[in-house]
């Protein structure tokens, strides 16, 4: 039987997600704890594979991986969760023996920003990429082909800028490119026909922007997914809102002491 989880991780605790020799990845720690929850023994055999290799410091709220099985879907979520450090399975669905992960109807990132830039300007040049356009100066893996963005949304949410973009697929660093070239536009250093341009063809380099604010937020496909939230999995996400709650309250407290010596 050929499994698919869905799998939850903060990026910044992983040196990337491709499995790498000497550096600790997204994969390489799905795979030692499917092979400690003895789920698989050999990738190949199980033809183990993934959804989206984000890069270094991205993070995944819903990225995807896939293998053969012969432990019930159920019992491989638990398994898996009961052997992986800071990688969370929290849904699964039994898939074709054909199924590749990679071959998703749709891809949903999200940037958050915390500059407040005008949200008409930030709009404007967002949807100048929807559609299908030639990204090749919006990558550092060129395609061979245009890509197609199907959605932009520009929305401002408890403080923060949220730009969502989903797609069928996407090239390595390009929505952080992109995002580059829209928040430019929205600080008034790059005009919208720049823009144009470069997704014309002519080239030109926007910069990047850093990797920890982006989550890939989904990869759907035309089946569901049956959520599964073990206990395990659930102390652990109200660990981490416990210590984010003290960090926060840390650094107001910090704050408060600096006001109240001046």
């Amino acid at each position: 039987m050929r499994v698919a989880l869905k799998i939850a991780y903060d990026g910044r605790a992983f040196y990337g997600h491709q499995r790498q020799p000497d550096a600790r990845t997204v994969e390489g720690e799905c795979l030692a704890a499917l092979q400690a929850a003895r789920i698989l023994r050999d990738p190949e055999e199980a033809f183990f594979r993934s959804a989206s290799r984000t890069d270094r410091g991205v993070s995944a709220v819903g990225n995807v991986i896939a293998f053969r099985s012969d432990l019930r879907p159920d019992a491989v979520v638990g398994a898996f969760n009961d052997k992986a450090k800071d990688v969370w399975a929290w849904a699964v669905a039994s898939v074709p023996e054909t199924f590749h992960p990679r071959l998703a109807v749709e891809r949903w990132y999200r940037y958050h920003l915390t500059e407040d830039l005008p949200l008409a300007a930030l709009r404007e040049a967002a949807a100048i990429f929807v559609g299908s356009h030639d990204f090749r100066f919006f990558t550092s893996d060129p395609p061979e082909r245009p890509i197609a963005i199907n959605r932009v949304d520009v929305v401002r949410e408890a403080g923060l800028t949220l730009l969502d973009f989903r797609a069928r697929s996407f090239r390595r660093g390009m929505v952080r490119r992109i995002v580059a070239a829209v928040t430019a536009h929205a600080r008034g250093d790059v005009t919208l026909a720049d823009i144009r341009d470069a997704i014309g063809g002519t080239k030109k380099d926007f910069g990047t922007v850093p990797p920890e604010p982006l989550f890939l937020m989904d990869v759907c496909y035309e089946f569901p997914f049956t959520t599964i939230l073990k206990p395990k999995v659930r102390d652990e996400w109200r660990g981490m809102e416990w210590d984010t709650e003290l960090r926060a309250r840390f650094l107001q407290a910090l704050r408060d002491a600096v006001r109240r010596e001046v």
